[in-house]
C-alpha cells in the first residue's frame, strides 16, 4: 500500500474514532469491497466483527431488487399500474398509480400510514393500505416516501410469486448471493446480534430552521425519531422485517451485495433492467430543500450521484460548508447508492469498481454535522483504494 493511501486510510479510521469517542456512535462498522472481494472491514467502539446493524433505508434496494428480476421474467411493467395486481389497492383514487410511480416516491402516498398491530397481518395490512389516500397527483412530484412505498412493493412481491416478500427476497437474492447475514425479518431467536440504536447529539434547531424556512418543535423531531428506533429496536418488528427500512447485515455483505450490482455475476438480474437500476435517472423532481433546483436523482430504486460535484451550502452556527453531493462528493457522476437514519450508507461507483458501507448504532440528532462527517469519511474512499 502507498504511503498516501495509508495515511488516507488512517484519516478514514479517524474520523470514526472520534464519533465513537465522542459518544456519538456507540458502535460502527465500515467496509469496502472491490471485484467481488473485501478491501477493508473493521469494528469500532462496542461494535465486534459478528455484529449486525439495521440498514434504515438502505433497505430499500435490496427490496427493490426483487423487483428488478420480476420485470426482467416479465411478470410486471414499469407501466403495470397496482391496481392491476391488487384490485383492492384501487380505492380512494390510486387506481392510477403504476409501479414506476411506486419506485420513484412519485406516487402521492408519503404519509401512508399502518397500525402496529395490523402490520403483523397481512390482511389486515392490506386493507389499511386500500384505504390510504393521495395527497397529490401520482407522477406529478416527489417527496421521500419513507415506509408507504415499499409496503406496495412487498404486497406486489406476494402476489406477483407467490411467496411471502421476506422468504422472496431470501431465495431470489440474499440465498444466491451467499448473503446469510443480510436479513429481512430477523427471527427473535437470531436477534442477538443486532446492535440497538441510541439517539445522540443535540437537534441543530438554528440549521433546521435555515433548512426547512419554518422553526420546528422539538417534540415532534423527538417523536420522529422515537418511530425510527423503534423500527430498529423493537423485536417484534425486527422479526416482521419492515420492507424499507429494517434488513439488518454487517457492513461487508451490504458491500458484496453492491459489488453484485456492479457486476451482476451471478445473472441475478436481466443486464438491461439493473443497467436501467443503477444507471438511469427517472426522478429528476426538486429534492433538496437546501436548493429549489437540486433534483432528486432516483432510477427505479436507487439514488445517482449525478452531476454538480461541488455543490455546497452554508448554514448558520457551521464553519464548513455542507456539500450537497451525496457518497462524500468525490464520487463519480455514476456512482449509485443509498442512506438511511443514523448516517447508514452504502454506494457503489462503476468508475472505480468500489463499493462502500458505513453503518453506526448512533442516530447523532445533528444531522447537518452528521453529513459533514459522512462527507469527510467517504470523500477518502476512492483516494485510499
Amino acid at each position: 500500500m502507498r504511503s498516501d493511501s495509508s495515511t488516507r486510510l488512517a484519516s478514514m479510521r479517524g474520523h470514526i474514532q472520534q464519533a465513537v469517542d465522542d459518544g456519538l456512535w456507540p458502535a460502527a462498522q465500515f467496509a469496502v469491497a472491490r471485484h467481488g472481494e473485501i478491501l477493508a472491514f473493521e469494528s469500532f467502539g462496542e461494535a465486534r466483527d459478528d455484529d449486525r446493524f439495521c440498514l434504515f433505508s438502505t433497505t430499500k434496494p435490496i427490496v427493490a431488487s426483487v423487483m428488478w428480476q420480476l420485470l426482467g421474467e416479465g411478470l410486471i411493467t414499469l407501466d403495470t399500474k397496482v391496481a392491476e395486481v391488487w384490485p383492492g389497492f384501487a380505492h380512494h383514487g390510486k387506481d392510477t398509480i403504476t409501479l414506476e410511480h411506486v419506485l420513484l416516491h412519485t406516487c402521492g402516498l408519503t404519509n401512508g400510514a399502518i397500525d402496529t398491530e395490523a402490520l403483523i397481518d397481512r390482511k389486515a395490512r392490506t386493507a389499511a393500505i386500500a384505504e390510504w389516500q393521495l395527497e397529490w397527483e401520482p407522477g406529478t412530484r416527489y417527496e421521500y416516501h419513507g415506509f408507504s412505498a415499499h409496503w406496495v412493493l412487498a404486497e406486489l412481491i406476494q402476489r406477483l410469486t407467490g411467496h411471502d416478500y421476506r422468504e422472496a427476497l431470501r431465495a431470489r437474492v440474499l440465498d444466491p448471493l451467499g448473503l446469510d447475514r443480510l436479513e429481512l425479518g430477523v427471527p427473535k431467536e437470531r436477534q442477538g446480534d443486532l446492535r440497538r440504536v441510541v439517539g445522540t447529539g443535540e437537534y441543530p434547531l438554528d440549521a433546521l430552521e435555515a433548512i426547512l424556512g419554518r422553526r420546528v418543535e422539538v417534540a415532534i423531531l423527538e417523536a420522529s425519531d422515537a418511530v425510527v428506533r423503534a423500527v430498529a429496536n423493537d423485536p417484534g418488528l425486527i422479526a416482521l422485517g419492515v420492507p424499507g427500512a429494517n434488513a439488518f447485515s454487517d457492513a461487508a455483505s451490504a458491500a458484496l451485495f453492491y459489488q453484485e450490482l456492479l457486476h451482476n455475476t451471478s445473472e441475478l438480474w436481466r443486464p438491461d433492467v439493473l443497467a436501467d437500476a443503477t444507471g438511469r435517472i427517472r426522478n429528476t423532481f426538486p429534492a433538496d430543500p437546501l436548493r429549489s433546483d437540486a433534483p432528486a436523482n432516483r432510477s427505479i430504486g436507487l439514488v445517482i450521484a449525478g452531476e454538480g460535484g461541488g455543490d455546497t451550502v452554508q448554514l448558520p452556527t457551521y464553519d464548513a460548508p455542507l456539500t450537497l453531493r451525496p457518497y462524500g462528493g468525490r464520487t463519480s457522476p455514476r456512482a449509485f447508492g443509498h442512506t438511511g437514519a443514523g448516517g447508514q450508507s452504502t454506494w457503489a461507483d462503476p468508475e472505480t469498481g468500489l463499493s462502500f458501507c458505513l453503518l453506526t448504532s448512533g442516530m447523532d440528532r445533528d444531522v447537518v454535522r452528521d453529513h459533514q462527517r459522512h462527507t469527510a469519511i467517504e470523500s477518502l474512499v476512492p483516494e485510499w483504494a
